[in-house]
């Protein structure tokens, strides 16, 4: 049990290391106008964590298994064990244990921590597109935010930074709406005693552009003053989206008079998808015994490669299911619980079929025919090598 967790607990920071590595790119690329980058990025990433720990522990669950089952067939210790009279079923009970926790933490990590960092971690995404000029004001490059549009050249001597464009859309409707452009030679940033940035612009001019090509209130200045942050709006409430509400909101809402702008089909089949998922975990155990026992004979490799596949295709075929439920095609949960029972059946069969009778490993003939396809390459590369010499 003590290597079975030491290889589950590695392969879930290995996992989660490899899949934030993919959206720290994206992460970086929204930061650059905050105000506190840091801050920012480690929040997001902690927001992150729990979506990340549902991929990763069901993939960790299964290799972690798989390994450890191999390395108890390569050193002789599973038959030693055999020849004990303990049978299959009395090792495969620490993997249970192990996988009964995991599955009681996946319903709290999905139930709950995910939706609510899910919706955090928008929330900081949203906050940090409204940034004020002290953000704003990077040497070289366009920054849109709310209904403004900023660019800043290059830097100046002291603390100033030019030449600067404000491009601006003011008005609610197409009616009566117009764009207002200021340029200046350079601009500087000073922060108020109250906290509030004010942008001090020098030598430009701002005009208003009426419609497609009729100008109004063109206007020279020396120095003028834009004052304040971007107009701030407050995230939306929690609850527009089915991912982000918890499985006992989910539960709660599942006849729609709770959360009425979510469809019932589409709530009841994200709530389904979260249980299958944990029950999937119960499950594991008796597919990742089998497929990591050799004997000595067959390579640890096809188990792996074997379960990683079958695994990445139960994850889709889930949310295949979920999706016909959301849709209404199917009742909202049987897509998701009739994979679930086809898997259970699977894995019975090749549980009892390695467990009863001591034979051969259920992928070693997957085994047997790669070593075949292998042998077959090797002899046909030896002819060709032989038939070049002999051309020469």
């Amino acid at each position: 049990m003590k290597n079975a967790l030491i290889s589950i607990g590695g392969l879930v920071i290995f996992a989660i290391v490899v899949l934030l590595l993919e959206r720290l790119l994206r992460i970086f690329q929204i930061v650059t106008t905050s105000t506190q980058p840091a801050l920012d990025t480690s929040t997001m990433i902690l927001n992150l964590l729990p979506h990340y720990l549902g991929i990763a522990v069901p993939m960790a669950l299964l290799l972690g298994i798989i390994i450890t089952m191999d390395r108890f067939s390569r050193s002789s210790e599973l038959t030693a064990a055999y020849g004990a009279g303990i049978s299959l079923f009395h090792i495969t009970r620490p993997f249970i244990l192990i996988a009964a926790i995991l599955a009681g933490l996946t319903v709290f990590i999905e139930g709950y921590l995910q939706p609510i960092g899910r919706y955090n971690y928008r929330q900081v995404e949203h906050s940090v597109k409204q940034q004020s000029f002290a953000a704003i004001l990077r040497e070289g490059t366009f920054t849109k935010v709310g209904n403004r549009m900023f660019y800043a050249g290059t830097e100046k001597p002291g603390s100033a930074i030019g030449p600067v464009f404000i491009y601006e859309r003011v008005g609610n409707n197409s009616d009566d709406s117009s764009l207002r452009i200021t340029t200046a030679e350079e601009g500087q940033l000073v922060i108020r005693e109250s906290g509030e940035p004010v942008l001090q612009l020098a030598e430009g001019q701002t005009y208003r552009i009426l419609g497609k090509t009729r100008l109004r209130g063109d206007l020279s200045f020396d120095k003028t003053a834009i004052a304040g942050a971007a107009e701030l709006t407050a995230f939306r409430s929690r609850g527009k989206d089915e991912r982000e509400l918890t499985s006992l909101e989910l539960l709660k809402n599942r006849k729609g008079d709770v959360y009425q702008t979510i469809d019932t089909d589409v709530n009841n089949a994200a709530f389904h998808l979260r249980a299958a998922r944990a029950a999937l975990l119960l499950i594991l155990p008796f597919i990742a015994v089998p497929f990591g026992l050799n004997y000595g004979r067959n390579p640890s490799s096809t188990g792996i490669f074997v379960g990683v596949v079958m695994l990445v295709s139960l994850q889709k075929a889930l949310e295949f299911g979920q999706s016909l439920g959301a849709k209404g095609i199917i009742p909202s949960g049987s897509g998701v619980w009739t994979i679930i029972v086809l898997v259970a059946g699977f894995a019975y069969y090749i549980y009892i079929k390695s467990a009863v009778k001591m034979g051969q490993p259920p992928l070693s003939s997957i085994s047997i025919a790669i070593q075949g396809f292998k042998d077959r390459l090797g002899k046909r590369f030896a002819r060709l090598k032989k038939a070049w010499v002999e051309l020469r």
